[in-house]
């Protein structure tokens, strides 16, 4: 990958050179991206001046740089290329987030938010961290507690016990989301304040995000929202494998305890659990550690289990 300075008129060649393979505009800071075969190359808003930065992904980047820079001397940044390892619209200095849990009838809500700037992109690309949904659980619980120990991260774990107490309350699952992602994204932005870049995994709309959030004392805004943030954004996707490590640990727990092997998911066989849990335990256990507003839950009162 190469940095470089590009002034206005420059900015227009690139963008009139490659105006076929504009995949999307307006991102956030991101000006505009651009994916072709053999190059993704974005280019960064500057609100102080008209000079603008453009990065430039490739197996040899050096040829575009040299053609656009207004800069002599460019210096690609070395980087270990891992096979396959993907290929993210933003590299810049950032902050994103993600949650997991919100599919799962007896595991809790974990979000985390997870901050990323060019010793963590080493990171991302030596363990090649993509999408959490993609890669095996043996794969996170190996992976990420050597990741932990070299990233700045800020995590919250919402038990299903105190989930149905705010959903007892009124809230949506919406709007517990967005009050758990912005705890994590401000705890995060204090520690790394000079952050313009901040993403979450788009799951609702930014009007609605806001509202859900504006009883909080402290919030953090210009947030770019996207959908399957993972694939654009590495700290999204870093932010959903710390998230997922955190829920496996606690899931883990709950089965130690438990004596039991907790399931995760919504499926028949997370309905058989917790007919073999109730053989042994009462509705209120239950309740504690299952999301009572689930379809599950409401069906094994029809069937009248208990």
């Amino acid at each position: 990958m190469v940095t470089i300075k590009v002034d206005e008129h420059n900015l227009k060649t690139i963008e009139n050179d490659f105006k076929d393979f504009i995949v999307d505009r307006n991102i956030g800071y991101i000006l505009f991206y651009i994916q072709t075969k053999d190059y993704i190359i974005t280019a960064y808003d500057n609100k102080k001046g008209k000079i603008y930065k453009v990065t430039i992904q490739g197996e040899d980047p050096m040829p575009l740089a040299k053609k656009y820079s207004i800069e002599e001397n460019i210096m690609p940044k070395k980087q270990k290329v891992i096979k396959e390892s993907p290929i993210f619209i933003d590299v810049d200095y950032q902050i994103g987030s993600d949650e997991v849990g919100t599919g799962d009838f007896l595991a809790p809500i974990v979000v985390c938010a997870a901050y990323v700037d060019n010793s963590t992109m080493q990171l991302i690309k030596e363990f090649n961290v993509h999408d959490s949904k993609k890669i095996s659980d043996s794969v996170i619980l190996k992976v990420v507690p050597t990741i932990l120990k070299k990233i700045h991260y800020s995590c919250k774990i919402l038990s299903n016990d105190k989930y149905n107490h705010l959903v007892a309350r009124g809230l949506s699952m919406n709007a517990i989301k967005a009050i758990l992602h912005n705890a994590c994204l401000t705890s995060l932005h204090k520690r790394c304040p000079y952050v313009n870049n901040i993403y979450v995994d788009k799951f609702c709309e930014e009007d609605k995000y806001y509202f859900y959030i504006s009883t909080q004392e402290q919030k953090t805004t210009n947030i770019v929202f996207k959908e399957k943030g993972e694939t654009f954004f590495p700290s999204v996707a870093l932010a959903s494998w710390v998230a997922r490590y955190y829920l496996l640990i606690e899931t883990k727990n709950l089965s130690t305890k438990l004596k039991m092997e907790v399931p995760l998911g919504a499926s028949k066989t997370v309905d058989e659990f917790v007919t073999n849990y109730l053989k042994s335990h009462t509705l209120d256990d239950l309740k504690l550690i299952c999301k009572t507003n689930f379809v599950n839950f409401k069906n094994l009162l029809e069937v009248k289990l208990f």
